[in-house]
C-alpha cells in the first residue's frame, strides 16, 4: 500500500490532503446484554439494531473491519489532492488526473492532537474530498471532540506483535524473508487480494502462501471504490470468489480498504450494504481501513463522514503518521488511536534492509497478531553443545571438528570455531565458521598446514554468534596432531597382568601397566566373560586409575552367574579422540565355595491349606542377605508363583508360611525352592521340596426363586451353609451368557432370618439381556479368603417395560426439577422415553411431552421449569412412555411432585405457548408477579435469518398482569426454520427486563413465494444462430438459457444466456461436446460454482417444495410434456410457490411461462441418463 496524501499548514490556513493506508475490519460489534439473576438478560440500547443510516440484526459478539491503503489499480477518477511527495501511482491505472486546490481548502482548528506551531508530526494521513467534489456531509466540519481517540487507558493491552501490509508493489516475498520479519517482531501480514470488481492482485498467492509457511497470521484487504449499494455488494463478491479461490478460511481477517474520496457521499450506507453481503455469505471477522481524518472520532478537533459507532470503533485500523521516524517501540509507547484495533504508525519501515519498505502498524487488540505461529527455531533452547574430534589422520596432520546439540537461548545464527596449536602461544590460531549438514550438526575440517604444520596439542573451542547478535562462549577441548606418523605408531602398548585372585570370594584383579599412549589416554576398558557358554555373561569394567599411573579393576564371579572355571579378561585404551586399542588379554582359572543349606516342610495344616518352608544348616561364604522361598501349585504350571522373603528366627534359621489361599486355592502337589542372597546381591539356589496340600472347604445349596417373567428377575437363595473357616459375607456373581461377562455383576447376598441368604438379580442391570444366566457362589470367611461353592443356570424373560422414575434437584426458588428414568427395559428394544409432565392446576392445560435425554450410564433425564407449565405451583403429574423398535407405545409407570416458584411471586415469567409449526405461528406470554415490578410496555424481537435479515419487532402495552403476543413466520419472509425470541419488558420505574426464550421450529405450509420473473429466450435472434460444437443455441441452449434468468435473479447483474455458453463450452465438457447436443447435469453443478453460488440435487417433490418455499430457484429437466415432444427433454425454471404450485419459465417458449403444479412437474421429469447422472433431474440453485 501507499500513501496517497499529506497534510500540510500555511501560515494562515491549513491545507488539508488526502492520504490513507490499508484498513482492516470485523464484525459489526453491538452491546451484549449482561446476565442477570434467573439468567435473564439485561439489554442494551438499542440491542436489536444499529443506530445510524443502516439497520443490523445483533449478535452475540460481533466485529468489523477495513483498511486503507494504495490503489494498486485505478479507475478514471475525479482529482485527487496531492501535494509532494507524490502519491504512489496505480499498478495498472487507467487515467490519473490532477487539479489546484487553491480555492478549495477546508480550515481546520485543531483541538487535540496538532501542536500550536503546526509541526507536521502530529499530523494524521487523512482523506477529503474538495468542495466541489462532495456534498456539505463529506467534508469536515470543525467541531472540539471530548473522546479523543489517541487517549491511552491505563490498562489498554498492546500486543507485543506488530504486522505489515503488503500488496503487489511489494513484489515476491520468500519465506525467508517472512521468517526474517517475524525475528523483528512481525507476527501477521495483510495480503491485498482485489480491487474494485476487476483487479486481483497477481502476486497474492505466494504472498499469502509463504506467510503462511513461515507462521505468520494471515489477513486480507480489498481496495473499494464503489459509490452506491449495488456497487458495494457486487465488491464484496468479488473478494470473496478472491479469498475462495485462495482456500482462506471464512474466519480470515477481512478488511474493507476505503480511501478513495468518490466514496464519502453516503458513505456509511453504501459501506453498510457491503457489511450485509460479506455477512450474507459466512464472512464475520471484518475491519476497516481509513485515515484518521474520515472517522467521526478522531484526535483531529472534527469529525469525518465514517460513523465509528455504526460500525464499531475498535474494528478500525487508523492511518496515521506523526513522525516519520517512529519505530515499532515508540509507537506502542505512544499509542495512538487506543481505542480501535489497529494503528499503521508508518508507511516506511526499514524492517526488511535492502529487500522492501513496509507500510507498518501496531494492534491493540490481537486481531492481526494473535494467530502467529512462528516456526520453531531448532537451535533455539539452553546453551548446549556437544564437541567431537573425528578422522584425526596422523599421515597429513587433519582431523574433523563435529559439534552437535547445537542450541542457545536466542537461537544460533552462525558456530564459531577457533582453533590453535599449543606451540608459541596462539600465533597460529584460525577462527572457522562450522558449516551446517543436514542432520543438524556442524563441521569444521582442520589441517595442520594451516597451523604452521604444528604438531602436539591443539585447542578447540566454541563459539556461537546469537540471532541477537551477541557472541556467546560454549566449550571448548583438545585434541593431539601427528605429521608422517603410521597409524601403527601411535597405538598404545601397556603391559597385562592378573593379581589377588580370591578363591574364597571368588574375584580377581586386572592390572595395566607400563603405559605408552601418543594419543593420550581417555580411559582404560577390560572386558571379561567365562568362557563356559560363550559371551552370555559379558562384563565391560571401567579400570581405575592408581597413584603410580597404573589401571586396575576388580572382577567378580558374582557378576558372572556364579561361574567356576577359565575366565578370559582383555585390556583396552581409549585414547583422547574416542578411538578404542586392542592390548592384551588373559585366561584365569576362578573357583570359590558355594552356599548351602536345608529345606524341611513343617505345620502342614490340612484345614487352613498351609505350611511353613523352614531353611536351617546355611553355609554362606559370601555372606548371607536374605534368604527367598518362591512357591507355587503343580496346577497349570508356575501361574500362580509366589516369591517369599523368609524371616530369620532366634536359631539361626529362616521361616515362611505359605497359604494356599495365595496360591488360587489351589490342592494337590506344591513345589517350594529355597535361594540365598550374598552380600553382594548375588543369587544362589541351594535345594527344594514338595508337598501335598489339602484345604476343607466350605459347602452350600444354591436355589433359584420368583423367576419374575414379566419384570426379568428371580432370587438367587443359599441355603445349607458349612463353612469350617466361618461366614463374612456370601458374595453371588452374575451374568448372561450373551458375549461372555460383559456384563458381570458381583452381588452380595443378604442374610435372612432362617440363616440363609438370598439376592435379586435383575435384567436392567445385565444390560436386559434374554435367555440363559449364570449365577455363582462365593463364601468370603472369616480370614477374608474367598471361596468357590457352586454355581447353576437359569432362563431369564422380560415380558413387560420396566422403568423407575425418580424426582430430583427440587428447586423451590426457581421452581424447577430434574426426572431420572433408569432400569430403562422394553421387550422390543427403547426407541424413545417419553414423559408428559403436567400441573395438577386447571387440568391438562399445560401438558408437555418431553422426550428424554440418553446419558452416558444409560439413565434418562428431563428438566422441567414451572415457566414451561404457565408458572403453575403445587402437584406435578409425571408419567412415563417408550416408543418401542416396531413402532408402538406402551405406558410404563407414573409418579407425582411437589412443585413450588418463590421467584414466580416477585419477578416477571415469560415463556412460549401455542406453537404450531405448520402454520408458522406460536405464542409469548408474558406473567407480571404478583409481587412485582408493574409491567408498562412489552417489545418482542424474533427472527430466524443467521444475519437477522427477517428480523422483526412485537410491540404491545400488557393486558392485566397476563398478556399473550401472537407471533406469525407472515412477518418473517415466511421462512422455514429455527426462530429466536427475545422479549423486553419496560416497567413504570422506567427500569428494563431482558429475556431470552431460545430457538423454535417452525415449518409453514401453503404459503406464497413470489417468483421472480427475469425471462431470456434461447431462441432470442441475439444469439439463438451462434453455435457451440455439434448444436446452436435455438436448438440446444435451454440449460446455458435457464442458468442466466437464475444467476441474474440471484446475483442482482445482468448475465446473458451466451456468458454462461461461452462458460459452459469452453471450460467443461458438459454443453455440446458429445454427437448428442445439450448440456448434462454436471454443467449445472459446475456453472453455479463458477459463479459463487451453490447447488443441490433434489431427490424427491418434498425437496423441491421445501427448497421453493424457501425462496431458492429450482432448474427441471422434464420429458415428454407441455414444454417438448418425445424423445427430447428440455430444461425449465421453477421459483415461487403457492399451495403446491410453481411458476415456470420455458427458455423456448414464454407463451409456456406460468403457475404449474409441483405434481405436474413432478410427473413429467427427464428420465435420460444425461440429466439424472447425478441422481435426480432438479437442482436447486442459490447463494
Amino acid at each position: 500500500m501507499r500513501t496517497k496524501d499529506f497534510i500540510y499548514y500555511a501560515s494562515a490556513a491549513v491545507l488539508l490532503a488526502v492520504t490513507t493506508q490499508v484498513a482492516q475490519a470485523d464484525e459489526v460489534a453491538t452491546q451484549t446484554p449482561s446476565i442477570t439473576e434467573g439468567n435473564q438478560y439485561q439489554p442494551a440500547t438499542a440491542a436489536e439494531i444499529f443506530g445510524g443510516e443502516a439497520a443490523l440484526p445483533v449478535t452475540p459478539s460481533s466485529t468489523v473491519s477495513a483498511p486503507a491503503a494504495s490503489s494498486e489499480v485505478a479507475k478514471a477518477s475525479a482529482p485527487v489532492v496531492s501535494t509532494s511527495p507524490a502519491s504512489q501511482s496505480s499498478e495498472a491505472a487507467t487515467a490519473t488526473a490532477s487539479t489546484s486546490v487553491a480555492n478549495s481548502t477546508t480550515i481546520v482548528t485543531s483541538t487535540s492532537a496538532v501542536t500550536s506551531n503546526a509541526s507536521s508530526e502530529s499530523v494524521t494521513a487523512s482523506a477529503h474530498s474538495t468542495a466541489s467534489e462532495a456534498p456539505n456531509s463529506a467534508v469536515a466540519t470543525p467541531a472540539k471532540l471530548t473522546n479523543s481517540t489517541d487517549v491511552p487507558s491505563p490498562t489498554l493491552k498492546v500486543q507485543p506483535k506488530t504486522f505489515i501490509d503488503v500488496s503487489t508493489h511489494n513484489g515476491e516475498i520468500s519465506v525467508d524473508d517472512y521468517r526474517a520479519l517475524a525475528r523483528q517482531g512481525v507476527g501477521g501480514v495483510v495480503v491485498k487480494l482485489t480491487e474494485d470488481t476487476w483487479y486481483n492482485n497477481p502476486k497474492a498467492p505466494s504472498q499469502v502462501r509463504n506467510a503462511q509457511i513461515a507462521g505468520l497470521q494471515v489477513s486480507t484487504y480489498h481496495f473499494s471504490r464503489y459509490t452506491t449499494e449495488e456497487e458495494a455488494r457486487a465488491e464484496a463478491r468479488f473478494y470473496i470468489q478472491a479469498a475462495q479461490n485462495l482456500n482462506l478460511p471464512k474466519s480470515t481477517v477481512m478488511v474493507n480498504d476505503f480511501e478513495d474520496s468518490k466514496m464519502l457521499p453516503n458513505i456509511n450506507r453504501n459501506t453498510q450494504a457491503w457489511v450485509n453481503e460479506m455477512r450474507k455469505h459466512g464472512y464475520n471477522n471484518l475491519m476497516f481501513y481509513t485515515s484518521a481524518s474520515w472517522l467521526d472520532e478522531n484526535n483531529l478537533g472534527y469529525r469525518g463522514p465514517v460513523s465509528t459507532s455504526q460500525f464499531g470503533i475498535e474494528n478500525f485500523w487508523v492511518a496515521q503518521y506523526p513522525s516519520s521516524t517512529l519505530t515499532a517501540t515508540s509507537a506502542k509507547n505512544m499509542r495512538y488511536n487506543a481505542k480501535t484495533g489497529a494503528w499503521q504508525f508508518t508507511a516506511t519501515a526499514n524492517i526488511l534492509p535492502g529487500k522492501h519498505v513496509f507500510d507498518h502498524s501496531v494492534d491493540y487488540t490481537g486481531r492481526f497478531t494473535a494467530n502467529a505461529s512462528a516456526e520453531v527455531d531448532a537451535t533455539q533452547g539452553n546453551l548446549s553443545g556437544t564437541i567431537s574430534i573425528v578422522n584425526n589422520n596422523p599421515t597429513v596432520g587433519s582431523f574433523d571438528v563435529v559439534i552437535s546439540n547445537v542450541k542457545a537461548p536466542n537461537g544460533v545464527e552462525t558456530v564459531s570455531v577457533p582453533i590453535w596449536s599449543e606451540i608459541n602461544g596462539q600465533d597460529d590460531i584460525i577462527w572457522y565458521t562450522a558449516n551446517r549438514q543436514n542432520n543438524g550438526t556442524y563441521t569444521v575440517n582442520v589441517k595442520a598446514s594451516a597451523h604452521k604444520n604444528s604438531t602436539g596439542l591443539y585447542n578447540i573451542h566454541l563459539y556461537y554468534v546469537q540471532k541477537d547478535g551477541q557472541l556467546t562462549g560454549v566449550g571448548g577441548t583438545t585434541t593431539q596432531v601427528f605429521i608422517g606418523k603410521t597409524p601403527e605408531q601411535l597405538k598404545p602398548k601397556a603391559s597385562f597382568a592378573i593379581e589377588n585372585n580370591n578363591a574364597k570370594a571368588g574375584t580377581f584383579d586386572a592390572v595395566i601397566t607400563n603405559i605408552s599412549a601418543p594419543l593420550g589416554v581417555k580411559e582404560v576398558l577390560v572386558p571379561s566373560w567365562s568362557l563356559e557358554n560363550g559371551q552370555d555373561d559379558l562384563i565391560w569394567h571401567k579400570a581405575t586409575k592408581q597413584t603410580d599411573g597404573s589401571y586396575r579393576v576388580t572382577i567378580k564371579a558374582s557378576e558372572h552367574k556364579g561361574t567356576k572355571g577359565n575366565y578370559r579378561a582383555d585390556a583396552y585404551i581409549v585414547d583422547n579422540s574416542n578411538n578404542r586399542h586392542y592390548i592384551a588379554e588373559k585366561v584365569v582359572a576362578v573357583d570359590y565355595a558355594r552356599p548351602s543349606g536345608v529345606l524341611t516342610i513343617e505345620n502342614n495344616n490340612t484345614a487352613a491349606g498351609t505350611f511353613d518352608a523352614v531353611v536351617r544348616n546355611i553355609v554362606a561364604p559370601t555372606g548371607l542377605k536374605e534368604v527367598l522361598v518362591p512357591s507355587w501349585s503343580l496346577a497349570g504350571g508356575q501361574d500362580d508363583l509366589i516369591w517369599h522373603k523368609a524371616t530369620r528366627q532366634a536359631d539361626g534359621s529362616y521361616r515362611v508360611t505359605i497359604k494356599a489361599t495365595d496360591h488360587k486355592n489351589s490342592t494337590g502337589k506344591y513345589r517350594a525352592d529355597a535361594y540365598l542372597v550374598d552380600d553382594s546381591n548375588k543369587r544362589f539356589y541351594l535345594t527344594e521340596k514338595v508337598v501335598e496340600v489339602s484345604q476343607t472347604r466350605p459347602s452350600a445349596s444354591l436355589f433359584i426363586e420368583n423367576n419374575n417373567a414379566d419384570l426379568g428377575t428371580f432370587d438367587a437363595v443359599i441355603r445349607n451353609i458349612v463353612a469350617p473357616n466361618g461366614v463374612k459375607e456370601v458374595l453371588v456373581p452374575s451374568w448372561s451368557l450373551v458375549n461372555g461377562q460383559d456384563d458381570l455383576v458381583w452381588h452380595k447376598a443378604s442374610r435372612q432370618s432362617d440363616g440363609s441368604y438370598r439376592v435379586t438379580i435383575k435384567a436392567s442391570e445385565h444390560k436386559n439381556s434374554l435367555g440363559n444366566y449364570r449365577a455363582d457362589v462365593y463364601i468370603v470367611d472369616n480370614a477374608n479368603q474367598r471361596h468357590y461353592v457352586t454355581e447353576t443356570i437359569v432362563d431369564v424373560k422380560h415380558n413387560k417395560p420396566v422403568g423407575t422414575i425418580s424426582v430430583v434437584n427440587n428447586n423451590n426458588d426457581t421452581g424447577t426439577f430434574d426426572v431420572i428414568i433408569s432400569d430403562v427395559y422394553g421387550s422390543k428394544g427403547v426407541r424413545t422415553v417419553q414423559v408428559p409432565i403436567w400441573s395438577e392446576k386447571d387440568g391438562q392445560d399445560d401438558i408437555r411431552w418431553y422426550e428424554a435425554t440418553r446419558q452416558a450410564n444409560g439413565t434418562y433425564t428431563v428438566n422441567v421449569q414451572a415457566t414451561n407449565h404457565k408458572n403453575s405451583t403445587g402437584l406435578y403429574n409425571i408419567h412415563l412412555y417408550y416408543i418401542l423398535n416396531d413402532g408402538s407405545q406402551v405406558g410404563v409407570g407414573g409418579t407425582t411432585t411437589t412443585v413450588e416458584f418463590r421467584n414466580a411471586k416477585t419477578k416477571t415469567q415469560t415463556y412460549i405457548t401455542n406453537v404450531n409449526s405448520e402454520a408458522g405461528s406460536f405464542t409469548v406470554v408474558v406473567d407480571q408477579a404478583p409481587q412485582g415490578r408493574q409491567i408498562k410496555n412489552i417489545r418482542v424481537a424474533v427472527w430466524s435469518e443467521s444475519n437477522q435479515g427477517n428480523l422483526s419487532w412485537y410491540n404491545t402495552a400488557p393486558t392485566g398482569t397476563h398478556t399473550e403476543i401472537n407471533v406469525s413466520t407472515v412477518n418473517h419472509k415466511n421462512l422455514i426454520g429455527n426462530y429466536t425470541t427475545h422479549v423486553y419488558v419496560d416497567y413504570v420505574d422506567n427500569t428494563v427486563d431482558g429475556f431470552n426464550l431460545g430457538e423454535t421450529a417452525l415449518a409453514p405450509r401453503n404459503r406464497r413465494v413470489e417468483p421472480q420473473t427475469t425471462y431470456y429466450s434461447q431462441r432470442d435472434p441475439r444469439w439463438a444462430s451462434k453455435w457451440y460444437g455439434v448444436s446452436n443455441m435455438d436448438q440446444s441452449g435451454c440449460v446455458p438459457t435457464s442458468l442466466a434468468m437464475t444467476f441474474t435473479d440471484i446475483l442482482g447483474t445482468v448475465i446473458a444466456p451466451t456468458t454462461v455458453a461461452d462458460y459452459l463450452y469452453y471450460n467443461t465438457n458438459s454443453f455440446n461436446k458429445t454427437s448428442v447436443a445439450g448440456t448434462d447435469a454436471d454443467g449445472i453443478v459446475l456453472a453455479s460454482k463458477n459463479w459463487g453460488l451453490k447447488s443441490n440435487v433434489l431427490s424427491s417433490i418434498a425437496n423441491i417444495a421445501s427448497a421453493l418455499m424457501s425462496g431458492q430457484h429450482v432448474l427441471a429437466a422434464v420429458g415428454a410434456s407441455q414444454f417438448i415432444n418425445y424423445p427430447y427433454t428440455h430444461e425449465i425454471v421453477l421459483h415461487g410457490y403457492d399451495n403446491g404450485k410453481t411458476y415456470v419459465r420455458d427458455p423456448f417458449n414464454a407463451n409456456n411461462n406460468g403457475w404449474y403444479s409441483l405434481d405436474y412437474i413432478h410427473g413429467v421429469q427427464s428420465r435420460d441418463s444425461m440429466d439424472t447422472k447425478l441422481g435426480a433431474p432438479f437442482f436447486s440453485v442459490f447463494a
